[in-house]
């Protein structure tokens, strides 16, 4: 009976790990031109960082009832394009 509940636990974590790589990837787009990042938070931790002609957006959460973190990065153009 625990290896299913610990079994179903890595699904919904990794489930919720695909959900925060969109969201990251979706906040950078929105923050590159120049829109709110934040609506795509999906009530995540987000920190922007600039790298060159880049804005990363970095998500984090918690998963697991606050086991482990999760955390997604993705970069896009910053020229508001």
């Amino acid at each position: 009976m625990l290896a299913i509940g610990l079994a179903v636990a890595a699904v919904a974590a990794a489930a919720t790990q695909v959900g925060l790589e969109q969201s990251a990837g979706a906040a950078a787009r929105a923050a590159g031109r120049g829109d709110d990042p934040a609506a795509y938070a999906d009530g995540a931790l987000l920190r922007l960082e600039g790298q060159g002609e880049l804005v990363c957006a970095v998500l984090e959460r918690p998963a697991l009832g606050g086991a482990v973190t999760l955390v997604a990065r993705s970069c896009a153009h910053g020229g508001g394009r």
